[in-house]
């Protein structure tokens, strides 16, 4: 008796668990830290131009988030870092509305500002300037508001760890 409640225990643990782990896993709403980026980085390098476009294009389609924010999140992250304006427009969201991360505005209009400096100029592409005005006014209405000066600061930082981030990757990886 025992032994087939045992034997019951561990099939149903065998199916459950797994599920458990990715929900928590997808519910995690930390910061990456730089080698969980330059991870994703190397992750999403090889992938063609046609994959990465299909999936955060699956990504923005979806504002309110998926099923698996954190997921979507770290993807946006990895490709973000690579230079791909759309990516770097779903880390803004992700964190203006703390999907898969700490939401954060400030954080939000630094990858808002990236986006709309790295966007190819169509008239249709304006998506990152909206959102990122967007961001200033809720900004502006949070105590204490960050100065311009102090936002553009971390624009500055932020493009210098994509710099970094990028030239370990290529060092990592020819």
């Amino acid at each position: 008796m025992i032994r087939r409640l045992s034997l019951a225990t561990a099939f149903a643990l065998l199916f459950i668990l797994p599920y458990s782990i990715a929900a928590a896993s997808e519910d995690t709403k930390t910061r990456p830290d730089k080698q969980e980026i330059i991870d994703q980085m190397t992750r999403i390098r090889p992938m063609s131009l046609q994959q990465r476009d299909a999936r955060i294009d699956q990504i923005l389609s979806d504002p309110s988030g998926s099923k698996t924010p954190r997921s979507d999140f770290m993807f946006c992250i990895g490709l973000a870092f690579l230079g791909n304006y759309k990516a770097q427009t779903c880390v803004g969201n992700a964190y203006e509305k703390g999907l898969g991360v700490v939401e954060d505005l400030s954080e939000a209009y630094v990858w808002y500002t990236i986006a709309r400096e790295n966007q190819i100029k169509k008239p249709t592409e304006e998506k990152a300037q909206a959102l990122r005005d967007g961001v200033i006014i809720r900004l502006g209405s949070s105590y204490p508001a960050p100065s311009e000066e102090e936002l553009e600061e971390q624009v500055k930082a932020q493009k210098a760890r994509i710099a970094q981030y990028q030239a370990e990757v290529r060092k990592a990886k020819p």
